[in-house]
Protein backbone atom coordinates (compact mmCIF):
# COMPACT_ATOMS: atom_id res chain seq x y z
CA UNK A 1 0.00 0.00 0.00
CA UNK A 2 2.84 2.39 0.84
CA UNK A 3 4.40 1.86 -2.62
CA UNK A 4 1.04 2.47 -4.32
CA UNK A 5 0.50 5.68 -2.34
CA UNK A 6 3.99 6.86 -3.28
CA UNK A 7 3.34 6.16 -6.97
CA UNK A 8 0.02 8.01 -6.82
CA UNK A 9 1.70 10.95 -5.12
CA UNK A 10 4.44 11.10 -7.76
CA UNK A 11 2.03 10.74 -10.67
CA UNK A 12 -0.19 13.37 -9.12
CA UNK A 13 2.59 15.98 -9.24
CA UNK A 14 1.72 18.29 -12.17
CA UNK A 15 5.30 19.07 -13.15
CA UNK A 16 6.13 15.36 -13.28
CA UNK A 17 3.04 14.53 -15.32
CA UNK A 18 3.80 17.24 -17.84
CA UNK A 19 7.44 16.21 -18.12
CA UNK A 20 6.68 12.52 -18.70
CA UNK A 21 3.90 13.36 -21.16
CA UNK A 22 6.61 14.37 -23.64
CA UNK A 23 9.82 12.84 -22.29
CA UNK A 24 8.76 9.23 -22.91
CA UNK A 25 8.66 9.82 -26.67
CA UNK A 26 11.25 12.60 -26.84
CA UNK A 27 14.05 10.45 -28.26
CA UNK A 28 11.88 7.83 -29.97
CA UNK A 29 10.73 9.67 -33.10
CA UNK A 30 10.89 7.66 -36.31
CA UNK A 31 13.97 8.60 -38.32
CA UNK A 32 15.52 12.04 -37.98
CA UNK A 33 13.91 15.42 -38.35
CA UNK A 34 15.11 16.95 -41.62
CA UNK A 35 15.31 20.43 -40.07
CA UNK A 36 18.60 22.28 -39.65
CA UNK A 37 17.04 24.81 -37.25
CA UNK A 38 18.37 25.38 -33.75
CA UNK A 39 16.40 26.34 -30.64
CA UNK A 40 17.95 27.77 -27.47
CA UNK A 41 15.95 27.77 -24.22
CA UNK A 42 16.88 30.44 -21.67
CA UNK A 43 14.22 30.96 -18.97
CA UNK A 44 16.01 33.38 -16.69
CA UNK A 45 15.63 36.91 -15.38
CA UNK A 46 16.60 40.24 -17.00
CA UNK A 47 20.01 40.57 -15.36
CA UNK A 48 21.03 36.97 -16.14
CA UNK A 49 19.98 37.28 -19.79
CA UNK A 50 21.83 40.60 -20.10
CA UNK A 51 24.98 38.92 -18.77
CA UNK A 52 24.44 36.16 -21.36
CA UNK A 53 24.24 38.60 -24.29
CA UNK A 54 27.82 38.28 -25.59
CA UNK A 55 27.79 34.49 -25.30
CA UNK A 56 24.43 34.41 -27.10
CA UNK A 57 25.90 36.40 -29.98
CA UNK A 58 28.90 34.04 -30.11
CA UNK A 59 26.56 31.04 -30.31
CA UNK A 60 24.52 32.63 -33.10
CA UNK A 61 27.72 33.49 -34.96
CA UNK A 62 28.95 29.89 -34.61
CA UNK A 63 25.68 28.68 -36.19
CA UNK A 64 25.46 31.60 -38.62
CA UNK A 65 24.40 29.35 -41.50
CA UNK A 66 21.30 28.23 -39.56
CA UNK A 67 18.14 29.76 -38.15
CA UNK A 68 18.40 30.11 -34.37
CA UNK A 69 15.27 30.54 -32.24
CA UNK A 70 15.31 31.50 -28.56
CA UNK A 71 12.64 30.65 -25.98
CA UNK A 72 12.71 33.19 -23.14
CA UNK A 73 10.48 34.80 -20.55
CA UNK A 74 8.22 37.55 -21.90
CA UNK A 75 9.91 39.97 -19.48
CA UNK A 76 13.31 39.31 -21.10
CA UNK A 77 12.12 39.37 -24.72
CA UNK A 78 13.24 43.02 -25.17
CA UNK A 79 16.76 42.06 -24.04
CA UNK A 80 16.97 39.31 -26.68
CA UNK A 81 15.49 41.66 -29.29
CA UNK A 82 18.30 44.13 -28.62
CA UNK A 83 20.85 41.39 -29.28
CA UNK A 84 19.62 41.24 -32.91
CA UNK A 85 21.06 37.78 -33.51
CA UNK A 86 18.06 35.43 -33.23
CA UNK A 87 15.81 34.49 -36.12
CA UNK A 88 12.77 34.14 -33.87
CA UNK A 89 11.96 34.89 -30.22
CA UNK A 90 9.25 32.81 -28.52
CA UNK A 91 8.16 34.28 -25.16
CA UNK A 92 6.95 32.31 -22.13
CA UNK A 93 4.10 34.37 -20.70
CA UNK A 94 4.12 33.14 -17.09
CA UNK A 95 6.54 32.99 -14.18
CA UNK A 96 8.76 29.87 -14.26
CA UNK A 97 8.19 29.47 -10.51
CA UNK A 98 4.38 29.58 -10.92
CA UNK A 99 3.47 27.59 -14.02
CA UNK A 100 0.15 28.52 -15.62
CA UNK A 101 -0.76 25.24 -17.26
CA UNK A 102 -3.31 26.54 -19.83
CA UNK A 103 -0.61 28.94 -21.08
CA UNK A 104 1.96 26.13 -21.01
CA UNK A 105 -0.34 23.99 -23.13
CA UNK A 106 -0.67 26.77 -25.72
CA UNK A 107 3.10 27.38 -25.69
CA UNK A 108 3.90 23.71 -26.23
CA UNK A 109 1.41 23.53 -29.08
CA UNK A 110 3.28 26.42 -30.72
CA UNK A 111 6.70 24.86 -30.08
CA UNK A 112 5.68 21.46 -31.44
CA UNK A 113 4.52 22.99 -34.71
CA UNK A 114 8.19 23.28 -35.73
CA UNK A 115 10.93 20.65 -35.93
CA UNK A 116 14.52 21.39 -34.95
CA UNK A 117 17.86 19.70 -35.42
CA UNK A 118 19.46 20.90 -32.19
CA UNK A 119 18.25 22.14 -28.81
CA UNK A 120 20.64 24.16 -26.64
CA UNK A 121 20.11 24.50 -22.87
CA UNK A 122 22.79 26.88 -21.45
CA UNK A 123 21.29 27.40 -17.96
CA UNK A 124 23.31 26.12 -15.03
CA UNK A 125 20.46 26.74 -12.55
CA UNK A 126 17.36 25.84 -14.47
CA UNK A 127 13.90 25.22 -13.01
CA UNK A 128 11.79 22.14 -13.83
CA UNK A 129 9.76 24.13 -16.38
CA UNK A 130 12.87 24.30 -18.59
CA UNK A 131 13.09 20.48 -18.71
CA UNK A 132 9.36 20.21 -19.48
CA UNK A 133 9.73 22.56 -22.42
CA UNK A 134 12.95 20.86 -23.56
CA UNK A 135 11.16 17.49 -23.54
CA UNK A 136 8.25 18.84 -25.59
CA UNK A 137 10.37 20.37 -28.36
CA UNK A 138 10.80 18.16 -31.43
CA UNK A 139 14.53 17.91 -32.11
CA UNK A 140 17.26 15.45 -33.03
CA UNK A 141 19.71 16.27 -30.23
CA UNK A 142 19.72 18.16 -26.93
CA UNK A 143 22.93 19.70 -25.55
CA UNK A 144 22.83 21.13 -22.03
CA UNK A 145 25.15 22.71 -19.53
CA UNK A 146 25.49 20.50 -16.48
CA UNK A 147 22.79 21.49 -13.98
CA UNK A 148 23.51 22.88 -10.52
CA UNK A 149 21.37 21.74 -7.62
CA UNK A 150 19.30 24.63 -6.35
CA UNK A 151 16.42 25.75 -8.53
CA UNK A 152 15.89 22.05 -9.27
CA UNK A 153 16.37 19.35 -6.64
CA UNK A 154 19.02 16.66 -6.97
CA UNK A 155 16.25 14.06 -7.42
CA UNK A 156 14.65 16.01 -10.27
CA UNK A 157 18.00 16.55 -12.01
CA UNK A 158 18.88 12.85 -11.73
CA UNK A 159 15.49 11.89 -13.17
CA UNK A 160 15.56 14.21 -16.21
CA UNK A 161 19.22 13.86 -17.24
CA UNK A 162 18.42 11.02 -19.69
CA UNK A 163 16.63 13.59 -21.84
CA UNK A 164 19.87 15.27 -22.91
CA UNK A 165 22.23 13.71 -25.42
CA UNK A 166 25.27 15.63 -24.23
CA UNK A 167 26.25 17.56 -21.10
CA UNK A 168 28.91 20.25 -21.06
CA UNK A 169 30.63 20.09 -17.63
CA UNK A 170 30.41 23.05 -15.27
CA UNK A 171 33.65 24.70 -14.16
CA UNK A 172 34.29 23.75 -10.53
CA UNK A 173 34.57 25.95 -7.46
CA UNK A 174 33.29 29.48 -6.80
CA UNK A 175 33.39 30.59 -10.41
CA UNK A 176 31.64 33.35 -12.32
CA UNK A 177 28.45 32.99 -14.31
CA UNK A 178 30.58 34.15 -17.23
CA UNK A 179 32.77 31.07 -16.75
CA UNK A 180 29.65 28.94 -17.23
CA UNK A 181 28.91 30.76 -20.49
CA UNK A 182 32.48 30.34 -21.64
CA UNK A 183 32.41 26.61 -20.90
CA UNK A 184 29.17 26.24 -22.84
CA UNK A 185 30.37 28.09 -25.95
CA UNK A 186 33.67 26.20 -25.95
CA UNK A 187 31.81 22.92 -25.44
CA UNK A 188 29.75 23.57 -28.56
CA UNK A 189 32.91 23.67 -30.65
CA UNK A 190 34.64 27.04 -30.13
CA UNK A 191 37.77 26.05 -28.16
CA UNK A 192 39.37 29.51 -28.42
CA UNK A 193 36.34 31.43 -27.15
CA UNK A 194 37.01 33.84 -24.27
CA UNK A 195 34.29 35.61 -22.35
CA UNK A 196 33.67 39.29 -23.03
CA UNK A 197 31.51 41.91 -21.36
CA UNK A 198 27.78 41.83 -22.02
CA UNK A 199 26.69 44.15 -24.80
CA UNK A 200 23.33 45.75 -25.64
CA UNK A 201 22.74 48.65 -28.05
CA UNK A 202 20.77 51.62 -26.75
CA UNK A 203 18.99 54.57 -28.32
CA UNK A 204 18.48 58.21 -27.42
CA UNK A 205 16.18 58.62 -24.43
CA UNK A 206 13.35 61.18 -24.30
CA UNK A 207 12.54 61.22 -20.58
CA UNK A 208 15.12 63.52 -19.03
CA UNK A 209 16.85 66.74 -20.06
CA UNK A 210 20.28 67.55 -18.70
CA UNK A 211 22.95 65.48 -17.00
CA UNK A 212 21.61 62.67 -14.85
CA UNK A 213 22.57 59.46 -13.15
CA UNK A 214 20.46 56.41 -12.29
CA UNK A 215 19.58 54.98 -8.89
CA UNK A 216 18.50 51.33 -8.94
CA UNK A 217 17.78 50.88 -5.22
CA UNK A 218 15.46 47.83 -5.15
CA UNK A 219 15.56 44.32 -6.63
CA UNK A 220 14.05 40.86 -6.35
CA UNK A 221 14.23 40.60 -2.55
CA UNK A 222 14.07 43.23 0.19
CA UNK A 223 16.87 41.39 1.98
CA UNK A 224 19.21 42.53 -0.81
CA UNK A 225 18.35 46.25 -0.49
CA UNK A 226 21.11 48.51 0.78
CA UNK A 227 19.48 50.57 3.60
CA UNK A 228 17.42 53.34 2.02
CA UNK A 229 18.62 56.06 4.41
CA UNK A 230 22.16 55.45 3.05
CA UNK A 231 20.87 55.64 -0.53
CA UNK A 232 19.28 59.00 0.28
CA UNK A 233 22.45 60.23 1.99
CA UNK A 234 24.47 59.23 -1.09
CA UNK A 235 22.02 61.00 -3.41
CA UNK A 236 22.37 64.20 -1.36
CA UNK A 237 26.16 63.92 -1.60
CA UNK A 238 26.08 63.40 -5.38
CA UNK A 239 23.79 66.40 -5.89
CA UNK A 240 26.04 68.64 -3.80
CA UNK A 241 29.09 67.41 -5.71
CA UNK A 242 27.74 67.42 -9.28
CA UNK A 243 24.27 68.96 -9.48
CA UNK A 244 23.20 65.93 -11.55
CA UNK A 245 19.56 64.88 -11.68
CA UNK A 246 18.86 61.55 -9.97
CA UNK A 247 16.58 59.16 -11.88
CA UNK A 248 15.11 56.29 -9.84
CA UNK A 249 14.30 53.12 -11.81
CA UNK A 250 12.74 49.80 -10.84
CA UNK A 251 9.66 47.59 -11.09
CA UNK A 252 6.04 48.73 -10.47
CA UNK A 253 5.73 46.83 -7.19
CA UNK A 254 8.79 48.69 -5.87
CA UNK A 255 7.30 52.21 -6.08
CA UNK A 256 7.28 52.49 -2.30
CA UNK A 257 11.08 52.31 -2.35
CA UNK A 258 11.37 55.49 -4.45
CA UNK A 259 8.79 57.27 -2.31
CA UNK A 260 10.66 56.41 0.88
CA UNK A 261 13.98 57.58 -0.57
CA UNK A 262 12.51 60.89 -1.76
CA UNK A 263 11.04 61.49 1.69
CA UNK A 264 14.55 61.22 3.19
CA UNK A 265 16.25 63.58 0.71
CA UNK A 266 17.27 67.19 1.27
CA UNK A 267 14.60 69.40 -0.38
CA UNK A 268 16.97 70.59 -3.12
CA UNK A 269 17.98 67.00 -3.97
CA UNK A 270 14.34 65.93 -3.95
CA UNK A 271 13.49 68.69 -6.44
CA UNK A 272 16.21 67.30 -8.74
CA UNK A 273 15.08 63.68 -8.43
CA UNK A 274 12.83 62.03 -11.02
CA UNK A 275 10.91 58.94 -9.95
CA UNK A 276 10.37 56.67 -12.96
CA UNK A 277 10.06 53.49 -10.93
CA UNK A 278 7.38 51.29 -12.53
CA UNK A 279 6.78 53.80 -15.34
CA UNK A 280 9.18 52.45 -17.96
CA UNK A 281 9.50 49.45 -20.23
CA UNK A 282 12.67 47.37 -20.34
CA UNK A 283 13.53 49.10 -23.61
CA UNK A 284 13.20 52.47 -21.84
CA UNK A 285 15.40 51.28 -18.97
CA UNK A 286 18.16 50.21 -21.38
CA UNK A 287 18.04 53.60 -23.14
CA UNK A 288 17.93 55.62 -19.91
CA UNK A 289 20.87 53.72 -18.41
CA UNK A 290 22.81 53.82 -21.67
CA UNK A 291 22.59 57.66 -21.74
CA UNK A 292 23.25 58.16 -18.01
CA UNK A 293 26.45 59.54 -16.50
CA UNK A 294 26.65 56.56 -14.17
CA UNK A 295 24.53 54.06 -12.20
CA UNK A 296 24.30 53.26 -8.47
CA UNK A 297 22.65 49.87 -7.98
CA UNK A 298 21.93 46.93 -5.75
CA UNK A 299 22.75 43.44 -7.03
CA UNK A 300 20.02 43.46 -9.67
CA UNK A 301 19.46 43.95 -13.41
CA UNK A 302 20.36 47.66 -13.46
CA UNK A 303 24.06 47.02 -12.92
CA UNK A 304 24.24 44.40 -15.69
CA UNK A 305 22.46 46.72 -18.12
CA UNK A 306 24.95 49.44 -17.14
CA UNK A 307 27.89 47.21 -18.06
CA UNK A 308 26.19 46.12 -21.30
CA UNK A 309 25.77 49.77 -22.35
CA UNK A 310 29.27 50.79 -21.19
CA UNK A 311 27.91 53.02 -18.43
CA UNK A 312 30.07 53.36 -15.27
CA UNK A 313 28.46 51.84 -12.18
CA UNK A 314 28.92 51.13 -8.50
CA UNK A 315 27.03 48.16 -7.04
CA UNK A 316 26.46 47.06 -3.45
CA UNK A 317 27.14 43.31 -3.29
CA UNK A 318 26.30 40.66 -0.67
CA UNK A 319 27.93 37.33 -0.05
CA UNK A 320 25.25 34.80 -1.03
CA UNK A 321 26.56 34.12 -4.58
CA UNK A 322 29.77 36.09 -4.25
CA UNK A 323 31.93 35.97 -7.40
CA UNK A 324 29.24 34.12 -9.37
CA UNK A 325 27.46 37.26 -10.59
CA UNK A 326 29.49 40.02 -8.98
CA UNK A 327 32.27 41.11 -8.97
CA UNK A 328 32.63 40.42 -12.69
CA UNK A 329 35.21 38.01 -14.08
CA UNK A 330 35.79 38.60 -17.80
CA UNK A 331 38.50 36.69 -19.70
CA UNK A 332 38.88 39.16 -22.57
CA UNK A 333 37.92 42.67 -21.44
CA UNK A 334 38.11 45.54 -23.94
CA UNK A 335 39.83 48.84 -23.19
CA UNK A 336 36.53 50.76 -23.23
CA UNK A 337 34.57 48.33 -21.03
CA UNK A 338 32.92 49.70 -17.89
CA UNK A 339 32.99 46.78 -15.49
CA UNK A 340 30.85 47.36 -12.39
CA UNK A 341 32.78 48.51 -9.33
CA UNK A 342 31.63 46.36 -6.40
CA UNK A 343 31.25 47.57 -2.82
CA UNK A 344 31.29 44.66 -0.36
CA UNK A 345 32.46 43.63 3.10
CA UNK A 346 33.52 39.98 3.30
CA UNK A 347 32.19 37.98 6.25
CA UNK A 348 32.77 34.41 7.50
CA UNK A 349 29.26 33.44 6.35
CA UNK A 350 29.89 34.38 2.70
CA UNK A 351 28.91 31.80 0.02
CA UNK A 352 25.69 30.82 1.80
CA UNK A 353 24.11 30.31 -1.65
CA UNK A 354 20.91 31.98 -0.37
CA UNK A 355 20.07 28.73 1.45
CA UNK A 356 18.22 29.51 4.68
CA UNK A 357 19.35 26.27 6.36
CA UNK A 358 22.97 27.18 5.69
CA UNK A 359 22.41 30.75 6.86
CA UNK A 360 20.77 29.52 10.06
CA UNK A 361 23.82 27.40 10.88
CA UNK A 362 26.42 30.00 9.98
CA UNK A 363 24.72 33.20 11.12
CA UNK A 364 21.41 32.83 13.03
CA UNK A 365 21.07 36.60 13.46
CA UNK A 366 21.22 37.09 9.69
CA UNK A 367 18.51 34.47 9.23
CA UNK A 368 16.31 36.28 11.75
CA UNK A 369 16.78 39.53 9.85
CA UNK A 370 16.01 37.89 6.53
CA UNK A 371 12.84 36.34 7.92
CA UNK A 372 11.77 39.86 8.90
CA UNK A 373 12.66 41.08 5.36
CA UNK A 374 15.46 43.25 6.70
CA UNK A 375 18.76 43.64 4.81
CA UNK A 376 21.15 40.68 5.07
CA UNK A 377 24.00 41.35 7.49
CA UNK A 378 26.52 41.29 4.62
CA UNK A 379 24.55 44.07 2.91
CA UNK A 380 24.17 46.10 6.09
CA UNK A 381 27.94 45.73 6.62
CA UNK A 382 28.66 47.79 3.49
CA UNK A 383 29.24 51.25 4.98
CA UNK A 384 28.10 54.55 3.48
CA UNK A 385 31.67 55.90 3.48
CA UNK A 386 32.82 52.86 1.52
CA UNK A 387 30.29 53.38 -1.28
CA UNK A 388 30.70 57.14 -1.27
CA UNK A 389 34.45 56.82 -1.83
CA UNK A 390 33.91 54.53 -4.85
CA UNK A 391 31.30 56.93 -6.28
CA UNK A 392 33.65 59.90 -5.87
CA UNK A 393 36.41 57.98 -7.68
CA UNK A 394 33.98 57.11 -10.50
CA UNK A 395 32.92 60.76 -10.87
CA UNK A 396 36.56 61.89 -10.93
CA UNK A 397 37.45 59.32 -13.62
CA UNK A 398 34.52 60.51 -15.73
CA UNK A 399 35.72 64.13 -15.46
CA UNK A 400 39.20 63.16 -16.63
CA UNK A 401 37.89 61.32 -19.71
Amino acid sequence: MKVIKTIKKVLGHKELRWFWRYAVMANLHIGRYASKKIILVRLDMIGDCTMFSSAAKAICDYYKDREVTVVCLSTTKPVFERMSCFTEIIPVDFKPTAIEYPKLKSLIRQLRSTEYDLLLQPQASKLPIADIIDAAIKCNRRIALETKVGNSSARWISMVNFLYDEFIPLPKGNVSEFDYYGAFVRGLGCPDYKTTCPSLPYHEQHFIEGNYYVLYPAGSFRQKFWPLDRVAQLADHIYQKTGFIAVILGAPHEKWVAEEIKAKLHPLTAMSTINLMGRTTIEDVIDIIGNAQFVISNDTSGVHIACATKTPSVVVVGGWHFRRFLPYHIENPASDDCLPVSAYTEMPCYYCDWDWNTIGKRNPECLRRMQCEEPCMCIDAVRYEQVCELVDEMIERARLC
